[in-house]
């Protein structure tokens, strides 16, 4: 009798335990279709689309698309990464830093850059003032924490590092250090990029160079750029104490890969041009060729026109573009219109 009377308790314990499970199992499944979690579909880690949109969207950048694309799928498809991956992507503006930010997010989560598990420091919004330095390192901390124990795959965005006071990087050293958990959090499978104008005249200068040579950008070695930033950031001290200067996370070998965003040729600016009218669903003769359906027709002069507003340095070289493809959305936009309000006028009449 007790023999049956312990079997019994043991089977409502494991009954109990089993209804537990199931429990909190169908709650999970219906928490986590009503909102994002650390789990698929919310993580697709999609790389083979990144590849795709760079491919598609990214122009004059081949450094960038074989760093990046290499970089992620050996962090997340091999097991057992030593430590969260970090890069640091260097270039003037407008030659597609945040662009490439936003198919990165797009490939590593379901909602993009609106996951939960992405976040965006933006060091004069975040990090304006020296003094406050301490303020914002337990900002950081709390942030990075925070969104690590929520899920371990997460991207970590420190946009305009040229203007972070200087010593607040070292805040993150022990996340992306060697360290298989910091406080009973892993940190491993973390990604932290990094975006800066800084060494933006060193990459171009280099670029000259090789081009002077008539070496082809898809030839450049991606090397040299790398030990060119890398003496750039840390023994360059920005403009009031802001920047990598002297920073830890440098000098121990911390940043696996300083990427190279080079400066955009006038051929660059075109491709970039034709992209955002086709956006709008405008499209010259030759790219009309390649599209699925019709659309609105634009000339190649109307694309040259565009092309002729941006400035284009060094003087007597006149070959890059000192804005990249920054302003073409509005240039484009400001097109459209004005083709819309005379189309408008001569209706009139």
């Amino acid at each position: 009798m007790n023999l049956l009377k312990r079997h019994h308790i043991i089977l409502c314990f494991l009954c109990l335990k089993f209804g537990q499970i199931i429990g909190f199992n169908l709650i999970q499944n219906v928490k986590c279709r009503l909102y994002e979690c650390c789990s698929p579909p919310y993580l697709p880690k999609n790389f083979t689309q990144l590849e795709g949109s760079l491919n598609k969207s990214l122009f004059g950048q081949p450094l960038v698309k074989n760093t990046i694309v290499s970089a992620l799928k050996g962090h997340f498809n091999l097991n057992g990464p030593k430590k969260a991956l970090v890069m640091s992507f260097h270039g003037s503006t407008g030659v597609g830093k945040n662009f490439v930010i936003q198919f990165m997010a797009n490939a590593m989560f379901q909602r993009g850059v609106k996951s939960k598990f992405f976040k965006l420091f933006i060091a004069s919004r975040d990090f304006p003032h020296n003094e406050k330095i301490d303020e914002y390192r337990e900002t950081i901390i709390k942030t990075i924490e925070e969104t690590v124990k929520l899920c371990h795959t997460n991207l970590f965005v420190f946009d305009e590092t040229d203007k972070i006071p200087i010593g607040l990087m070292d805040t993150i050293k022990a996340y992306i250090d060697f360290y298989p958990e910091v406080d009973g959090i892993a940190f491993r499978k973390s990604v932290f990029i990094f975006l800066s104008n800084s060494a933006a005249k060193d990459i171009a200068q280099l670029t000259l160079t090789f081009d002077k040579q008539g070496l082809h950008r898809n030839d450049f070695d991606l090397k040299v750029f790398q030990n060119e930033i890398q003496n750039s950031i840390y023994h360059n001290k920005e403009e009031n104490e802001k920047g990598l200067w002297h920073a830890s996370i440098i000098d121990s070998y911390l940043i696996d890969f300083y990427v190279p965003f080079l400066p955009l040729e006038r051929d660059h600016v075109r491709r970039c041009i034709l992209a955002e009218f086709r956006n709008y669903n405008y499209f010259t003769n030759e790219t009309r060729k390649k599209a699925t359906f019709s659309g609105n027709t634009v000339t190649d002069s109307d694309v040259e026109s565009i092309v002729d507003e941006h400035i284009f340095e060094p003087p007597g070289y006149t070959k890059y573009s000192s804005s990249g493809c920054k302003r073409v959305p509005f240039l484009v936009r400001t097109f459209i219109y004005k083709k819309l309000l005379i189309n408008c006028r001569s209706d009139e009449f």
